[in-house]
Order: C-alpha cells, then structure tokens, then sequence
C-alpha cells in the first residue's frame, strides 16, 4: 500500500513537471525562431537602407561632378575643337575618385568614347556606348545599378551609377562611378546593419563576413522565406537578398544573416535552469511523496501487525497515537474494537468452559453411574448371603471385593481424569529449539521409526520459540499415539517441522482411515472417542494445550481428519 500510495503522489507530482516542461521546450523554439526572424528582419531592413543609401550616394557623387563647370569645360571644349588636355583631364579623374572615395571612375565624351579613367590612368580612346548603363546616360538618364566592371584584367562585381553631361539642351558626355562589393564593403556593411553577409555569384561565394576561408563555407543557397543553417558550428537565420541591375536582371544574390547562438545559449540556459528547478521539485515531490505516503501507511501497517496479533488470540493490544486526524479516529476505533473483542472473548471462553464442564459433569455422572452398579449388586449379594448364612458366603465375599475393588479403581481412574482437565496448569514458557524438543519426543517411539512407521523430517535451521515443554511434548504424544493407533501396523506418520512466514511449525499427518462426519464434529468433544479403551481426553488435552488464551500467542493450530498443523511464533 505504501508503494502504491508513494506512486500516485510522485505521478501526480511529476506529471504537471513533464506537461510543464513539454510545453515549455515548443513554447521556448517557437519564441527562439519568432525572436531570431524578428532580429534578421530589422538587419535586412538595415542593409537593404544601407545598399541603397550607398546607391544613392555614389548616384549623388556622379551627378555632382558631371555637373562641375571645368568638367563641361573641358567637355564642350573637345567637343567644339576636337583636341583635349589629355593628362590634365586624367589627373583631374584620379583626383576626383580618390577625393569621392570610389573604386571606379570614368570620363566619356558625347559618343561613348572613353577619355579618362581614374582607376586605370593609361587606359583610354575605347568606345563604351554599347553598355547599356551607358547608354541610358547618353540618352539623358541618371542611373545608379548593380554591374561587372573589369580592372586590372579582373572582373568585379560593383555597385556603379552613371550620369550625363549636359550643356544646354545637349549630352556632352558622361561620367560614370562605382564601388567594388567585396569582403572590405560587406564589413562596412555589416558595421552599419549587424548582419552577416555572404556575397554569391553563379553559386560561387565572393566576398564573406564570416571568419575563414570563402572556400570552406558550405552553403545551400535557397531563396524566399527565412531559412536556418550552421556554418562553423554556428547557427545562423538567413535570408537571400537578390542584386539587380537597373534592368531588374538579377546579377548576384546577397545572404544576409544573424547568428543565433547567443539566442540558443541564452535559451539552453534558461532551459538548464528550469531543468535544474524541475529536478529539484522533482527530488522534493520524491521525498515528501515518500514522507506522506509512510506517515499514511506507517499506522496502517501498525494495525495490520495488530490484526495479525488478534487473529492469533492476543488482545492485550492498545496502539497509541497522538494524532487528531481520521487515522486517529480509526486507531481509536480500533483500540474500542480491540477491548469489546478481548471482552467478548473472555466470555466466549467463560462460556465454552462452562459447557464443556457441564457436558463433562453430564459425563462423569454416566461414567460415574455405571460402575456403582455392579458395587450395588455385590454389596446387595453380600448382605442377603450373610443374613440368610449362606454356606458360600466366603466366596460371594471375595467375588463381591473384588467387583468392589474393580469398580472403585475405575471411579478413581475417571476423578483423576476429570481432575487433570479441570485444573490444566498454567504454561511455563522457556525458549527451546522446536528441533531438539520433537527429536527428544521421538525417541519414545524408537520401534515404530525403526518399522518405519513413523518418519521424522526435521528443519535444517534452528527453530528457536517460547514454548512450555512439557505441555507441547504432552500435545505432539497425544496426537501421534492417536495417529499410529489409527494407522495400524501397515500404515505410516510423518512428523515434519519446518519454517513458515516467521512461524516454526510441527505438522503430523498420516494415511489412516480419516474420521466420519460425525465423528470430525465430537473430534473434541470431552470423553469422544471411537476406540474401546480410549477416554476421550487425548484430541481435547492436546487443542486445550494449542488454543489455551495464555498461550495462544504462541500457538496456532489447523485440524483435519487426517492431520494437526501446530505453528509455533519464531523469536
């Protein structure tokens, strides 16, 4: 009961502790993932206000140099005489790229015709009209987009904007500006945005804020929503940012990312903490389980054991008890329980005793009747043999004496008899091993072993108990000389002892003939017996001596009609 009481506590303790913590481990992903999109949605928006914002700028920086008086100057200038300053004009490009901080600046005349680059001074005299970026300013448009430039053999992947020349209602030329996406932009990038950026062109990385080697970066790139990967060990939320062309034809494509492993180890700590407080409330929801279900079961394992002592007979019991609650109340009734059965047995055996010493006072008064006859007939025949001088008269006085004798003999046979059942002495109880006490009664029956009539099986532990030795070894003799008599000379008893559930037991049993019901229902009755000879006090000496109440503590007893268990309290 206790193990029962204990599981339902700790399951009924636990199980808000495993809901809790189930519902606490989707509820912490779902807020994890909601937490990191809501961060990689402000980065993309950062870095999406900072591309254009540079977009717009380099857009700005053109746009203010072509329209710079000795720019149209020198551009309206060639355009009206056909000659140029060559190497002022190319000084004056380089000056003005270093001066707007860009990668990539060029100078073209109204027809396409390069005249000065800031990026590769030598280079010069080559037509780019067919561009189209180019052609659009030489058509009147200012225009900043996404392009590849060469420079220095090397293709580059630059954010660029063009705007024309003008003088009056004419394009004189067009000026052209950009800057190099690679790894030193996309920091600068980061710097403004937080994000980490990955560069991706023809599925091949170009430029990378993540530490190590562009190579080393395994990537699926996917596109559309948010999507999660680890690079490094390291978790990240990533979302793909297309870079168009001022076509809207997609050139490269931007990854932009946040990491979040400070979102996962801050979550993972907060996880580990309610693990540790679950742990914890699981360790105390043990111990108190535990405590409540042995303070409930502790006095009802008590009043078992209490039980157990009255089913035996002993009802000198009083649990005691401080406690107030219904398990109070329950001892309390117990304890009532316990004194009107300790009454009620009383009277039951006031009443047996006084029945069985009713049906033996029944008895002895037959007993009794029978052998004062024959004194009554002789002494009559004596008497009427003297007054009539009878000539035989000294041989009716001796057969007269001894039918006398004879008779008397038998009435001092059955007082004794009924003298030693009325006053059956008190127990002395002594601590004996059951073994050697039935080994010394066996002795006594040494022929019938050796016939093997009688086999004796003894334990193979000591059997120690609080027994009167007299009294049982009285018992064990009366029940065995019962059993060979019953058996006959070809029949067999076996006498065992052995240990049952903290009980030292003797058990005799034979394969006799058994008893007829009526005889199983007088088996202990005073004077029964269905033998010639018998008196009818062996069986009722031998149970008086078991169930007697001083004793019964000790002593259990179970009879059939063909054996006698006898369970004696190990101590």
């Amino acid at each position: 009961m206790r193990k029962k009481i204990f599981l339902v506590l700790l399951i009924a303790s636990v199980l808000p502790f495993i809901g809790v913590t189930t519902v606490l481990h989707f509820v912490t992903v779902e807020q994890q993932q909601d937490l990191a999109q809501k961060r990689l949605s402000m980065v993309i928006s950062g870095v999406v206000s900072s591309y254009d914002r540079t977009a717009a700028g380099i857009l700005a920086q053109v746009r203010t140099l072509a329209s710079n008086d000795e720019l149209t100057r020198t551009l309206l200038l060639t355009d009206e005489i056909g000659f140029i300053d060559q190497p002022a004009l190319i000084k004056s490009t380089v000056n003005y790229m270093n001066l707007l901080n860009l990668d990539y600046l060029i100078v073209t005349g109204p027809h396409g015709k390069v005249l000065a680059q800031g990026h590769e001074p030598i280079m010069f005299g080559f037509s780019i009209a067919e561009e189209p970026i180019i052609n659009e300013a030489l058509l009147g448009q200012q225009v900043h987009s996404l392009g590849i430039r060469e420079i220095e053999g090397k293709p580059k992947m630059m954010m660029m904007a063009v705007a024309p020349v003008w003088f009056k209602d004419r394009v004189i030329g067009v000026v052209a500006g950009g800057v190099i996406i690679d790894e030193a932009y996309l920091e600068d990038l980061k710097g403004l945005a937080g994000a980490e950026l990955i560069l991706v062109r023809d599925d091949v990385i170009e430029a990378s804020t993540i530490p190590g080697k562009a190579e080393e970066i395994k990537l699926k790139i996917k596109g559309g929503d948010i999507y999660t990967t680890e690079l490094r060990d390291i978790p990240y939320n990533f979302c793909l940012f297309p870079l168009v062309d001022f076509t809207d034809e997609k050139i490269a494509n931007l990854l932009i990312g946040v990491s979040t492993y400070d979102l996962k180890t801050a979550f993972n700590k907060a996880s580990l903490i309610f693990i540790l407080f679950a742990g914890g409330g699981f360790i105390l929801a043990f111990v108190l389980a535990w405590g409540f279900a042995h303070k409930i079961s502790k006095p009802i394992t008590m009043l078992a054991g209490v039980a157990s002592r009255m089913a035996t007979g002993d009802f000198e019991v009083d649990v005691k008890t401080n406690r107030s609650d219904e398990i109070g109340q329950l001892i309390a009734s117990f304890n009532s329980m316990a004194a009107d059965l300790k009454e009620y047995h009383q009277k039951l055996i006031d009443s047996e005793r006084m029945t069985a010493f009713t049906q033996m006072a029944q008895k002895v008064a037959h007993e009794i009747k029978n052998p004062l006859t024959p004194i009554q007939v002789s002494i009559q025949d004596l008497r009427r043999s003297y007054n009539n001088n009878d000539k035989d008269f000294p041989e009716i006085l001796k057969k007269s004496c001894n039918t006398v004798l004879e008779e008397v003999s038998t009435l001092l046979k059955i007082v004794r008899e009924f003298s030693e059942f009325a006053r059956f002495p008190k127990p002395q109880f002594d601590r004996e091993d059951l073994n050697e006490l039935v080994d010394s009664l066996a002795s006594l029956y040494s022929a019938d072993k050796q016939a093997n009539r009688l086999v004796i099986h003894l334990s193979d532990r000591k059997l120690s108990v609080d027994v009167d030795r007299d009294q049982i070894k009285r018992a064990v003799h009366n029940v065995l000389k019962n059993a060979l008599e019953a058996t006959g000379q070809t029949g067999k008893v076996e006498l065992t002892t052995y240990e049952e559930n903290s009980f030292a037991v003797i058990q005799i049993t034979d394969n006799g003939p058994g008893f007829s019901p009526q005889a199983k229902k007088n088996l202990f009755s005073p004077y029964f017996t269905t033998k010639p000879k018998g008196s009818g006090l062996g069986l009722v000496i031998a149970k008086k001596i078991i169930t007697e109440p001083v004793s019964y503590t000790h002593l259990r007893a179970h009879e059939t009609s063909l054996h006698l268990v006898c369970r004696l309290l190990l101590e």
